[in-house]
């Protein structure tokens, strides 16, 4: 059997990923400047965007795009909160596994590949989740921005596809860290997809502030359920058939991927040598 596939079934042991989640925890901490500098880069992210829109509204005070100043700002800090928990991925190293040859190490132990990258990738959302909480709560202690605070069930409706846009977004980084097989460096090929996100997740902006054809051409792709969907669910913009509608595509996404995934495991585990492992 091919251990380095992805999970065979709910027979998996939890102890064991737990046990490397733990590790990986660990880990952040011990590379304490590279953590520091990513969540200033979070910090200085948002502060670009806030103070952006805070000068566009203090020109015109009337909404912009279909969107008041309050919701606004509720949206630039919300999708802050959103790339924290779904952006943040530790699969990003499984490029440099697979070239140095460690993927050796983790085919001849008793996991599954997917799994351990999972494990590695949650306990590092856990990380920078509760730091960004921190930090969002100091923001906006200091900024006091104006803000718009959902009904209770809007939150409650936001978390599947929290949960939804962080498993996508794994698998879509677990991909390209699969084409280490094909060639030793992924840099550029990730770059891009950074590039493409900021542009079509709603990092940046909320997607609908865009004209209406480009919108219908990012609707077409995954990457709206990142980032975008869940902070629009969060803010009361689309009814109960809308949210419905958007777990539908995300999960159509989530299994088209998957498949993806699992063929090029397959395809690039058969080029795989590490010679001296």
């Amino acid at each position: 059997a091919d251990r380095g596939d992805y999970p065979p079934g709910v027979q998996q042991k939890v102890k064991k990923y737990f046990t490397l989640a733990k590790i990986s925890w660990s880990n952040g901490f011990a590379y304490r400047l590279n953590f520091a500098m990513w969540r200033v880069r979070q910090i200085l992210s948002l502060l670009t965007a806030y103070f952006l829109w805070k000068a566009i509204f203090s020109i015109s005070h009337k909404g912009i795009f279909g969107y008041s100043e309050s919701m606004m700002m509720a949206y630039i800090f919300v999708s802050a909160f959103v790339q924290t928990v779904v952006l943040s991925v530790r699969s990003i190293d499984l490029a440099g596994v697979i070239n140095s040859g460690e993927l050796s190490n983790i085919l001849v132990r008793p996991v599954s590949n997917f799994w351990y990258w999972i494990s590695r990738d949650a306990a590092d959302k856990i990380l920078n989740s509760l730091f960004s909480l921190g930090e969002l709560a100091l923001l906006f202690f200091l900024l006091k921005p104006t803000f718009v605070f959902p009904a209770f069930p809007f939150v409650l409706l936001m978390i599947p596809a929290l949960f939804l846009a962080a498993f996508l977004y794994y698998l879509i980084s677990y991909f390209f860290s699969l084409l280490g097989f094909w060639t030793p460096d992924v840099w550029a090929p990730r770059f891009f997809l950074f590039i493409l996100l900021q542009f079509t997740a709603g990092t940046l902006f909320p997607l609908d502030v865009l004209p209406q054809y480009i919108q219908r051409i990012i609707s077409w792709t995954p990457f709206p359920s990142l980032v975008y969907i869940p902070t629009q669910i969060f803010l009361m913009r689309y009814s109960v058939a809308g949210i419905t509608g958007n777990l539908a595509i995300g999960s159509l996404w989530v299994l088209i991927f998957l498949a993806v995934v699992r063929l090029t495991w397959t395809k690039g585990l058969r080029r795989y040598s590490s010679e001296g492992r």
